[in-house]
């Protein structure tokens, strides 16, 4: 006995694998997509193939009806386990409702094999209501984790926006503290502030201003070492944490920072805006000091200002 692809053609027409093949594939290429991978891989279309490459080799080979029907069933099942093994796979560490999608699939797979099992085992109408209750349960259970899935991506999106500047894309103060409150051993601190640039906001407007900052940020960011962050902290202020930095390290980035910023003006509508900037330096003994090395590296910026701009100061 087995319980064949019937919603998809008439029983043990090839048309049933085919439908389930296809749909099961759409919805492998969904996860995948939401999951920012490569919508197809070779093992997937292997798999989408196999079920109805069984059917049709052993409706080639003149089995009867029952025994292509069940090899297509088999090989369908073995599919939905693959997808199973992909989404469990790829829930380790991440939301527990991926879990919910990964063993819904697999219960659905195993469900598929239940007819295969002897009368003895379980009676012959047994398997049917078990495969009819297990495929509207996981049906529902896929649709409502689906969903809640795609709630807690845009959470998460709406979380990490918070944590960010809206006009330069960097972090804001707050993304900065949880970005770096835990960092073990000594951090290199950098108070950048961009000099005159009330001047830039009076002579070419302030959406000039924001590209400015805007493009501050991006070249400060091709500059940092791995594992470096940096804020807007408000204003033309920024703020760059560089963990395991020592003081000597830090204000040799400081110094390639400044002299990075000021040989490249900033073009804007064919007007170059030249820009320079002006740096305090501390080291913090760890995360929960940076936010105290943070003002000692702007009091060295303030002296760095009062001492004509466009240099490095070290606490």
């Amino acid at each position: 006995m087995s319980i064949g692809f019937v919603d998809f053609g008439r029983y043990g027409s090839v048309w049933s694998p085919l439908g389930w093949s296809t749909a099961g594939m759409l919805f492998w290429v969904g996860l995948r997509l939401f999951d920012q991978r490569s919508a197809m891989t070779t093992f997937m279309m292997v798999m989408a193939v196999v079920p109805v490459a069984t059917h049709v080799l052993l409706d080639l080979a003149t089995f009867d009806e029952e025994a292509v029907n069940t090899g297509s069933t088999i090989a369908y099942a073995i599919h939905e386990a693959a997808m199973a093994v992909y989404v469990l796979s790829m829930s380790r560490g991440r939301s527990p409702i991926r879990k919910v999608i990964g063993l819904s699939l697999l219960a659905i797979s195993i469900a598929l094999c239940l007819p295969l099992l002897s009368p003895a085992i379980l009676p012959p109408n047994v398997p049917v209501i078990l495969i009819f209750v297990v495929d509207h349960v996981s049906s529902i259970l896929l649709t409502t984790a689906i969903l809640a899935l795609e709630a807690d991506r845009a959470n998460l999106a709406l979380a990490r926006q918070a944590l960010r500047d809206p006009l330069t894309q960097v972090l804001n103060r707050a993304g900065l503290v949880a970005q770096t409150q835990h960092v073990t051993g000594p951090a290199g601190v950098v108070v950048v502030d961009l000099d005159h640039f009330k001047r830039v906001n009076d002579g070419h407007g302030h959406t000039a201003g924001d590209h400015v900052l805007g493009t501050f940020a991006r070249r400060a960011e091709l500059l940092l070492p791995f594992g470096a962050h940096i804020a807007r902290f408000g204003g033309e202020e920024f703020v760059l944490v560089l963990p395991g930095a020592g003081r000597a390290e830090t204000a040799v980035f400081a110094e390639r920072l400044r002299r990075s910023i000021g040989a490249q003006p900033i073009d804007w509508n064919g007007a170059q805006i030249e820009i320079s900037v002006s740096v305090g330096v501390a080291i913090a003994l760890g995360g929960p000091d940076i936010p105290a090395a943070v003002d000692r590296a702007d009091k060295a910026l303030y002296v760095a200002k009062t001492n004509g701009r466009n240099q490095v100061r070290v606490a």
